[in-house]
C-alpha cells in the first residue's frame, strides 16, 4: 500500500506527538490537551521535513524521467535542494542544542559518570545530589548550575561543550578531572538570593554579603561539597 507524501508528513508528526503525549506509565500524568514539549516538536519537524524533502526528491526524479526538463521539475528541485534543507538543518540544530543540555548528554561521557551517579543518588549529601533529589531545579540541573545566565552564557557553555566534546574524543584530558574557573556565586544567588533562608541575618549576616557577592568568599565553602571527591588516577 503506498501513502501519499502528505500523509507521511502527517504520520511524521503525529506519530512522534503520540508517543510523546502518551510517556511513561511510571511517571505522573502529562496535563490535558499535552502534546509535547518544544524540542520534541522540534525533533518530530525535522524528521517530517526529512521525509518530505525525499518525497519530492523521488518525485521531480519521476517528472524529469516522464516529461523531461519542466517548470514544475524545476520548482520541485528548487524546494528540495534549497527550502527544505534550511528547516531540517534549523530543526536538527535546535534539537541538538536542547538535548546537549540534559543529564543524559553529560552522562554520555564516562569520566563524567561518577558525578552523575552521585546527583541521583537518594543517600548522597552533596549540593549537587540534594538539588536534585528535591527538585529544587527541575531539568537540565547540570547545565542550569554549570552556566552562566543570557545568550552568551550558553553560547560560552555551548562553546566549553565542544571543547569536551573534543578531549573525549581524542582523550586528551587528564585525571582527575576538576573545573576549569572558580564557580561563581552569581550562579547560586541567582536563584537563592531571594529566598528567605538566604535573607535570614542568622545565617547570612550582611557584614558578610559584599565578600559573597564580589566572589571573595565562596557559597561551596560552607555548603559543599557540589561533587563528590574526583577518583584519582593517572592521565588516559
Amino acid at each position: 500500500m503506498r501513502l501519499s507524501a502528505a500523509a507521511l508528513f502527517v504520520a511524521a508528526i503525529l506519530l512522534p506527538a503520540a508517543a510523546f503525549a502518551a510517556g511513561d506509565p511510571a511517571v505522573i500524568p502529562r496535563p490535558h490537551g499535552w502534546i509535547g514539549t518544544t524540542e520534541e516538536w522540534a525533533r518530530a519537524l525535522g524528521i517530517a521535513f526529512a521525509i518530505l524533502d525525499v518525497l519530492i526528491l523521488a518525485a521531480a526524479y519521476r517528472s524529469h524521467r516522464r516529461t523531461g526538463e519542466s517548470p514544475a521539475s524545476k520548482q520541485l528541485l528548487f524546494v528540495a535542494i534549497a527550502v527544505l534543507p534550511v528547516g531540517v538543518v534549523f530543526f536538527s540544530y535546535f534539537h541538538a542544542l536542547e538535548a546537549s543540555k540534559t543529564v543524559e548528554s553529560c552522562n554520555a561521557c564516562h569520566v563524567m559518570a561518577p558525578f552523575v551517579n552521585d546527583l541521583r543518588n537518594p543517600k548522597s549529601d552533596t549540593l549537587a545530589a540534594v538539588h536534585f533529589k528535591n527538585r529544587y531545579i527541575q531539568e537540565n540541573h547540570c547545565y542550569t548550575c554549570h552556566s552562566d545566565y543570557g545568550m552568551f552564557g550558553t553560547v560560552h557553555a555551548k562553546w566549553e561543550g565542544l571543547g569536551h566534546i573534543y578531549r573525549k574524543t581524542t582523550g586528551r584530558y587528564t585525571m582527575p578531572i576538576r573545573i576549569n574557573t572558580p564557580f561563581s556565586n552569581l550562579r547560586c544567588l541567582n536563584c537563592h538570593a531571594t529566598s528567605q533562608k538566604f535573607l535570614d541575618p542568622a545565617k547570612h549576616p550582611k557584614e558578610d554579603l559584599p565578600a559573597m557577592f564580589s566572589g571573595k568568599t565562596s557559597c561551596i565553602d560552607c555548603h559543599g561539597p557540589a561533587h563528590p571527591a574526583p577518583e584519582t588516577r593517572a592521565s588516559r
